[in-house]
């Protein structure tokens, strides 16, 4: 009885410790906007990976690979950043037991994807964001060969929750139609405005969207629509950011690349 009591409290500590180690990484998490927090966020995350596979751990730990990715100049780090989101964001996924399931069967991840419920889209969704940023600035060969993972992702996402992360998948497909190779047949800057159009209407506080839908789409080479660009940006900086705590760091770095790309006006549209 002795030994049974002295193992329940081991083990009961352990949980309670484990507990302690989320709440840290969610503390952290909420203060990404200062480096050494981020850091130490991801640092604690790996660690508790290694130890076991937690879809919260894992979820926070993609997202916070994500948020430093968008910070990052180097576009090799920035790579680098983004594929360790996307292993982390596998975690989460591994978690589900509908995927592994489906993909026991079908050893397919494009089929299994779709046994994904909406109670389970993060462990995909931040798979798929950070697989479309990696896209966006990998080289041409590189693009392609994540071209059909990231495109299914993303069609499920749309499939099951596309308000999900204040219709982040609007703001994917807005800037997938804009700026996808036009070798590839997909580039279609109407249907680009239909997805930011809808992403504006899903959250317009969540200003990045707004952010996107000018560099993409106001700047492609068929459209050229200065005062739209200019209208965004400038609903963009007239925000108060205040307003939404939750999205607070996303927001300020949405009104300084506002502010930059308002500056690059000129050059832009000449």
């Amino acid at each position: 009885m002795k030994y049974f009591v002295l193992t329940l409290l081991f083990f009961t500590s352990l949980h309670i410790f484990s507990q302690g180690r989320l709440d840290e990484i969610k503390s952290l998490f909420a203060q990404r906007s200062q480096a050494d927090k981020l850091n130490e966020c991801i640092r604690i995350g790996e660690e508790e990976l290694n130890k076991e596979v937690s879809r919260e751990v894992a979820v926070y730990l993609a997202r916070a690979y994500y948020f430093k990715g968008e910070s990052e100049a180097d576009k090799n780090v920035k790579l680098d950043i983004y594929l360790k989101g996307v292993a982390a964001g596998e975690k989460a996924l591994s978690t589900v037991n509908s995927y592994n399931e489906a993909f026991a069967k079908t050893k397919k991840e494009e089929e299994a994807i779709k046994s994904v419920a909406k109670e389970d889209i993060e462990a995909m969704y931040w798979i798929a964001a950070n697989l479309a940023r990696y896209a966006k600035f990998a080289p041409f060969g590189k693009k392609l060969a994540v071209k059909g993972r990231v495109r299914y992702l993303w069609d499920h996402v749309l499939a099951i929750y596309p308000d999900f992360n204040y219709g982040g998948v609007y703001r994917f497909f807005g800037g997938y139609f804009a700026l996808v190779p036009s070798i590839t047949g997909e580039q279609d800057p109407v249907k680009s405005k239909e997805m930011f159009d809808k992403g504006v209407a899903s959250a317009p506080y969540y200003l990045e969207t707004k952010v996107l839908y000018a560099e993409a789409y106001c700047t492609h080479a068929k459209i050229k629509d200065q005062q739209l660009f200019t209208k965004l940006l400038e609903e963009v900086l007239a925000e108060d950011i205040s307003k939404y705590p939750d999205i607070l760091p996303e927001n300020e770095s949405a009104q300084n690349k506002a502010k930059d790309l308002l500056a690059q006006t000129k050059e832009l549209f000449e």
